[in-house]
């Protein structure tokens, strides 16, 4: 009888250990994930010259002081992104993303129901004439989840828009109001031929003053997307080139991150306009790494500029203003869409080209 007492004793005395064991690493992993992604954001972040590291250090270290879980860590985790100002950065954990929406922008309801209704019920990749002569292409956001989804995506985009029959065409609407983000080089890929070869838009790392560069290639009727010096998109081209198509692009506040840099690229074309809203935003480029098979990181590093060298600071701003008026599902109804035709049926007579 005494020995059975023991050995009980025994069991839950190592899994008492065992248990604290367990926790004490947890603890630890909630530390260093803290620890790491200071200094990473030290080293990277666009905000860490006019940032006090000290303040901000010993803040996030003391928010997470008795953090015993990851989990428990992630408030820490988005303070840190507050005090650095970062409304772009984030980290995954469990597939969720933990960041510091200080960028948000609540829509009015009364005036953005129909967009915020179009949103929450869920759109797609959109082609449609609206009258002989005018197309209009719905580019949506994308979430390439394997190797070779950018070029499949970039394809699907580059078939819709041939689709369309563009070389009869007059003139085209892309509609980037529902695109908030993704791959933005899968996007530019399905557009390339409304891309003169060269430079789109361009990432500046206002620390180093660095410029990285994001171009259009075509050679041999193939056409590839560049960053910098690596390919990130490759397609074959279908249909003739349509650098001076005229072009109306529509943005609005649900136009964000990849989808902001998508308007960028279009930004300097020829015939080219914009009309709607202010755009969210989001108009910095992260920099990540994969810091366990769970968890990612992502920092904001860099502003976004056009061909020509001009920074989008905050948001990306329409020629035309035009607030609300939208109607997704019958075109003929979008007001948006009604003055894109409008202008690209008599561009010529337009103060600005007078």
């Amino acid at each position: 009888m005494k020995t059975i007492n023991l050995l009980r004793f025994v069991i839950l005395f190592a899994f008492v250990l065992n248990n604290g064991t367990v926790k004490a690493q947890q603890a630890d992993s909630a530390r260093h994930l803290i620890d790491t992604l200071l200094q990473f954001s030290k080293n990277n972040s666009l905000f860490s010259s006019q940032a006090n590291w000290k303040k901000i250090a010993d803040s996030v270290r003391f928010k997470a002081a008795n953090a015993g879980t990851i989990k428990e860590a992630l408030p820490a985790v988005q303070l840190l992104y507050q005090l650095l100002g970062d409304y772009h950065g984030f980290i995954t954990y469990n597939n969720r993303y933990y960041g510091w929406q200080g960028n948000n922008k609540p829509l009015d309801k009364t005036t953005h129901a129909i967009l915020i209704k179009k949103i929450k019920e869920g759109y797609q990749l959109k082609k449609e004439t609206l009258e002989k002569g005018y197309g209009y292409l719905l580019i949506p956001d994308n979430n390439p989840t394997h190797h070779g989804a950018v070029n499949e995506i970039a394809r699907q985009i580059r078939d819709s828009l041939a689709a369309l029959d563009p070389a009869k065409l007059k003139g085209l609407v892309i509609d980037l109001r529902l695109n908030p983000g993704g791959d933005m080089y899968a996007m530019i890929g399905g557009l390339t031929n409304l891309f003169e070869p060269g430079k789109l838009g361009a990432f500046i790392f206002p620390g180093t003053n660095k410029e990285e560069s994001w171009n259009v290639k075509s050679s041999n009727a193939v056409d590839k997307v560049y960053s910098g010096s690596d390919t990130v998109c490759t397609i074959n081209r279908r249909g003739k080139a349509l650098y001076n198509l005229k072009v109306v692009v529509l943005i609005g506040p649900y136009t964000c991150s990849s989808g902001e840099a998508l308007a960028i690229s279009f930004k300097g074309r020829g015939n080219t306009w914009f009309i709607g809203e202010n755009t969210g935003g989001y108009t910095t480029s992260n920099t990540s790494f994969q810091y366990t098979n769970e968890i990612g990181v992502f920092v904001a590093t860099a502003v976004e500029a056009d061909r020509n060298g001009h920074v989008y600071a905050d948001d990306v701003k329409p020629d035309d203003e035009l607030i609300a008026g939208d109607d997704f599902d019958n075109l003929k109804n979008d007001l948006k869409v009604i003055a894109a035709l409008k202008w690209l049926k008599h561009k010529s007579h337009h103060p600005l080209f007078q």
